[in-house]
């Protein structure tokens, strides 16, 4: 109830302004309650005002107007319902008619002019009014943008134009050209729910600092996005050809693209995202999704995680086809233990797991170990559940998996630290590029993993492992030859100097091998797997 009372609070300053107009409204309310005359009309203004402030200010009547009513986002206009004109004016009127003489009321006028005037801003001003750029009464650009598209659209017999464009313009563009489609209108700026998913990934990355252009370039597809409309800088246009973007006219401030790639180019690609927690603790958490819709979730993270991740998929379909726990940590299994107990809506076709020893036995191998979520997830009746084993190949939607590590014999004989040392290590590849996931494997694995499988190891993308805290040697790492390095990790561990953690350190030696550096940091971070 205090944080309702703050939005209106806040929102009533802003209403006020830096003028003096509602002081004057207020001094004009007290008048009115000492005038022994006009009894009626003092009711009426005193009444009504206090009515007002009662059910404006109340957190509960608040809270139900903006939920049910208005929405938050415009909730300031409820105080357009204070009379403070016709209470002013009324007030004035009154002490005007009870001067008597003629001069009296002209002074008494004048110094009700000079009162107003001195309490409140001008509307005619350079701040509230400014040139029109054109007939239509909107930016100019938004003109010069819409023609382009027109031009362009007929040029090539395109009947169905959607545009992405800054925030800015949102406003504009169906104002100027109803025929010109956008993913979502100005209500997304002011707060409220985009429907579509592909969609509000589209707004994420346009409202973002940093733009991922692959990404947009995905969603875009998804969401029948064919051009692309972005303040003239020739570093972007050079990011935006490399995914299919081709420029195809501009004015002054902004360039205007067209997306030259069809959505069957997109078949066998995969957007790779990873998810950080609220908690800002090490978990893993990734999802892989194609043009066909189809989800791989690997791991999700801790228990407290479970309704984020049953979000994200719920954005995704409510549906995934294959669900792969590396090991049962509770930083990688929780999640999945939560959200399977009771799935609800979300359908789960396959799960993938290693086939561990006994909670029991794990602990017997290091007593230091925690097997909580271990436990939970060995009692669980999990249905399509496939155990995998190093050498195992799998093809999930045209994705192609391949084993490399996953607990047997061979790794009691080299760790006693099983859950870690027996986790899930892989490669996923499409088309033409690969991502090694390392899971929580660690350095009693490295020379045994280099030594059998070599440059079958080599990815584009590496998931470092143990969040890049620990995990294998660095001379494993350098052999992947990766050019980006996914460390799930918050900052705190990401920064630390000292001395406890060795982030930093493997950190030095991605940068050292020109990769590029992800955290939580920034997420959700992603790449398409081409």
């Amino acid at each position: 109830m205090r944080e309702v009372f703050g939005i209106v609070k806040s929102m009533y300053d802003s209403y006020n302004g830096t003028g003096m107009h509602m002081a004057l409204f207020f001094a004009c309310i007290l008048y009115l309650l000492l005038q022994k005359k006009e009894k009626e009309g003092r009711f009426l203004f005193l009444g009504y005002t206090l009515l007002f402030f009662i059910i404006c200010f109340f957190p509960l009547t608040a809270k139900i107007i903006m939920k049910f009513c208005i929405g938050e986002g415009v909730y300031w206009r409820m105080f357009w319902l204070l009379p403070t004109s016709i209470v002013i004016a009324y007030t004035a009127v009154l002490i005007l008619m009870e001067a008597e003489k003629k001069g009296r009321r002209l002074l008494l006028f004048l110094f009700m002019a000079v009162m107003i005037a001195m309490t409140g801003t001008i509307v005619y001003n350079g701040s509230m009014f400014s040139p029109k750029q054109n007939n239509y009464k909107i930016p100019q650009d938004v003109v010069d943008i819409c023609d382009i598209i027109e031009a362009d659209a007929a040029a090539g017999g395109i009947t169905e134009k959607k545009l992405i464009t800054v925030n800015d313009l949102l406003s504009f563009v169906r104002q100027y050209d109803a025929d010109i489609k956008m993913p979502y209108g100005y209500n997304a700026v002011k707060g409220l729910k985009i429907d579509r998913a592909n969609a509000g990934e589209i707004f994420r990355i346009m409202s973002g600092a940093e733009k991922n252009w692959e990404a947009l370039s995905f969603y875009g597809a998804m969401e029948g996005c064919n051009y692309l409309a972005y303040p003239a800088d020739d570093g972007v246009a050079e990011a935006v050809s490399s995914c299919g973007y081709e420029k195809i006219g501009s004015n002054a401030a902004y360039y205007v693209y067209r997306q030259t790639r069809d959505i069957q180019s997109w078949n066998g690609q995969w957007l790779i995202s990873q998810y950080g927690g609220a908690d800002g603790n090490p978990l893993m958490f990734y999802t892989m999704r194609d043009i066909m819709g189809h989800v791989v979730v690997i791991d999700g993270g801790w228990k407290t995680d479970g309704e984020y991740v049953r979000q994200e998929l719920k954005k995704l379909g409510n549906h995934v086809d294959a669900w792969f726990i590396t090991h049962p940590h509770r930083d990688h299994a929780g999640a999945f233990c939560e959200i399977y107990k009771n799935p609800g809506k979300l359908k789960i076709d396959n799960v993938y797991m290693v086939d561990m020893p006994s909670p029991e036995q794990c602990l017997a191998s290091a007593p230091w170990d925690e097997v909580e979520v271990y436990e939970e997830l060995f009692a669980m009746d999990i249905q399509n559940l496939t155990y995998v084993h190093a050498g195992d190949t799998l093809n999930v939607a045209g994705l192609n998996i391949e084993i490399f590590n996953a607990y047997d014999d061979y790794v009691d004989e080299l760790s006693d630290d099983l859950l870690n040392d027996g986790s899930m290590l892989f490669k996923v590849s499409a088309n033409t590029e690969s991502m090694l996931f390392c899971a929580d494997v660690g350095k009693h694995m490295s020379d045994y993993l280099l030594e059998k499988y070599g440059d079958r190891l080599k990815a584009d993308y590496l998931q470092m492992g143990h969040h890049g805290n620990g995990g294998l040697k660095s001379d494993f790492y350098k052999s992947i030859g990766a050019k980006a390095a996914f460390f799930d990790a918050p900052n705190w561990l990401i920064q630390d100097t000292s001395g406890r953690y060795t982030t930093m350190k493997n950190i030095s030696v991605m940068a050292e091998q020109k990769a590029h550096i992800y955290s939580f940091a920034t997420t959700p971070n992603q790449i398409v797997l081409k």
